[in-house]
């Protein structure tokens, strides 16, 4: 019974997981330890719905608390859905390891339960891994295992799944035709389940074959599926959807050279990717308070209790913490509202030391294309320190070791622990005080789309200076910096792309002369009763430019069209020369 009511339920929440997951909380009490299998199995559908709605470090608490029950008491069908949508969630944070031995487990789990929809599902989320680290040889084998087995499918949605995944790989290998017939396959699977009713898959699978079309020049088709996915993500409020839909479709008009909507798209995509940012951040210092609020109830009943000293302490620090997460919600609104790159340092700056006493202070971005972790912002005790850069495979500092380690640090005291970083003490020292040196160092990275774009560290000159509070504020500030200096970032390609966009609108990219839009803009100015000058045009036309291209080709055609531009160019003088068409 169990087993059907959960399988019914995962079906709802497909459909619309951000409103199942809401209408869950109201009813679940997610914090309480593990009653039952009912308990249990609700915890499950939170987590896939968090993987769903992108929420990964949500649906991994959810997961692993009903995978603990599960283990004891629950039966194969839970478990495999259980180690399945766990399996996911790895994956998607790039955690293949871990992500493989979930699914392996998924895997023979699926033979006992003697259901071949079971068997291939586990197959095709191992081989999505195999994809995801590049060993297309070893995806296309279990794909092609998995494939054997179709004709004994019980659920054709399974069915969608291996069809959809399949096309994936077939993408990677550039096979944008075999990919868009594997996805029609999947979309036909997914309506035969699911009908006229708009669901999560059936939405994916839009999106992709839209994107096929993109990557096949098919533009009329890709805007039809785009449009469709766009409208539904945006319906059922998927935002990773969405995020794709407008991506597309900003490098579907740039291609098509309509290049006012292809901004608009860009600049939607990057709203939502900032959108999605910045709620996972106040997730996790909502996560942080009620943790910190947890453990300070937890604190005061234990010195009701012994009248300890310690603990007392520990609620001090607990109560400073919950007091410095409130200001970091503030902070970080100052800092995701600027795109000025020295303004976001200066309002990190001051609320550093508002925040807690600091000697050294530093901003470094990761250049990856050079390897070079680049500071842009140094100082000590106040006052600027010389800039420096370092090779991130120099391992000469813990900066480096920091991002190649791919761990933010907490040193509490230098003198200590300098041996679990630096064995040779091979140390690149940061300050200009011969007398002084920095004991208490934390370094966190600015992490955006899981991928490090930076560090900040401070440091103090007293071992032990910061606790572990002062740690967890710091990296929930750095997740509120990533995203304003990304921002910043974008801001600038997107003013570049807009520059870019605005120069090919007037300018002929074969003739370098200028267009027609930018003639008549410079006509328009020069009517103006109050610049009238006296003014002059000559107009001119290439005889049997057409017959050149029917005859010579286009190739040649192009090459005559810039070599008469070339000459009437060079003999313009200061003149501007327009091609107004042909």
């Amino acid at each position: 019974m169990y087993r059907k009511q959960l399988l019914e339920k995962i079906a709802l929440l497909d459909n619309n997981p951000k409103a199942y997951i809401h209408n869950l909380l109201l009813q679940v009490d997610f914090e309480a330890p593990v009653a039952d299998i009912q308990h249990a199995h609700d915890l499950l559908l939170l987590g896939r719905g968090y993987l769903l709605t992108g929420k990964h470090d949500m649906a991994l608490i959810m997961l692993n608390k009903a995978l603990s029950y599960l283990t004891q008491h629950g039966d194969k069908m839970s478990l495999f859905q259980c180690y399945s949508n766990l399996g996911i969630v790895y994956r998607e944070e790039r955690q293949y390891d871990l992500a493989l031995k979930a699914l392996n487990k998924c895997y023979n789990i699926a033979y006992d339960l003697d259901d071949f929809s079971y068997i291939i599902l586990a197959l095709v989320n191992i081989a999505s891994i195999y994809s995801s680290l590049e060993n297309v040889s070893k995806a296309y084998e279990i794909f092609e295992k998995a494939l054997e087995y179709k004709d004994r499918l019980k659920n054709t949605k399974i069915l969608g799944d291996l069809y959809n995944n399949f096309a994936f790989v077939l993408m990677g290998e550039l096979k944008y035709q075999d990919a868009l017939n594997y996805f029609f396959k999947g979309y036909e699977e997914y309506k035969s389940v699911y009908g006229d009713t708009i669901q999560t898959n059936i939405v994916i699978v839009l999106s992709n074959i839209g994107e096929s079309y993109v990557l096949l020049g098919d533009y009329d088709n890709a805007e039809v599926y785009i449009s469709k996915a766009l409208k539904a993500a945006e319906d059922m409020q998927i935002k990773f959807i969405e995020i794709d839909c407008h991506l597309n479709l900003s490098k579907m008009f740039e291609a098509q050279g309509d290049y006012k909507l292809a901004l608009e798209h860009h600049k939607r995509y990057t709203e939502l990717n900032e959108e999605v940012a910045k709620e996972e951040i106040q997730e996790e210092i909502d996560d942080l308070r009620n943790r910190m609020l947890e453990e300070s109830k937890k604190s005061e009943a234990e010195i009701n209790l012994l009248r300890n000293v310690e603990l007392k302490n520990k609620t001090n620090e607990l109560e400073k913490t919950l007091k410095n997460l409130a200001q970091i919600s503030q902070i970080g609104q100052k800092l995701t509202s600027s795109m000025d790159i020295d303004q976001i340092y200066e309002i990190l700056r001051s609320s550093i030391y508002a925040l807690m006493k600091v000697d050294v202070f530093g901003l470094a971005l990761y250049e990856q294309s050079e390897q070079m972790i680049v500071y842009k912002y140094f100082e000590e005790g106040g006052k600027p320190l010389p800039l420096m850069e370092i090779h991130v495979e120099d391992r000469v500092s813990l900066a480096s070791y920091c991002i190649v380690h791919d761990e933010d640090l907490f040193i509490k005291s230098f003198e200590e622990e300098y041996q679990m970083y630096l064995p040779n003490l091979n140390y690149v020292a940061i300050g200009n005080d011969d007398e002084k040196s920095t004991l208490c160092i934390i370094y966190c990275r600015l992490i955006i789309d899981g991928l490090c774009i930076g560090l900040i560290t401070m440091q103090s000159y007293e071992p032990y200076e910061y606790g572990d509070s002062d740690f967890e504020v710091i990296k929930a500030l750095a997740s509120y910096v990533a995203i304003a200096i990304s921002n910043a970032q974008k801001k600038n390609i997107i003013s570049e792309k807009a520059k870019e966009l605005e120069y090919l609108s007037y300018n002929d990219p074969l003739t370098n002369l200028y267009k027609s839009r930018y003639f008549n803009r410079l006509a328009e100015w020069y009517n103006n009763e109050e610049r009238a000058l006296p003014l002059g045009l000559i107009i001119g036309d290439m005889n049997d430019l057409k017959e050149i291209n029917d005859t010579y080709g286009h190739m040649l055609g192009d090459q005559y069209l810039s070599e008469v531009a070339r000459i009437i160019k060079n003999n313009a003088g200061f003149n501007p020369v327009f091609r107004l068409g042909g």
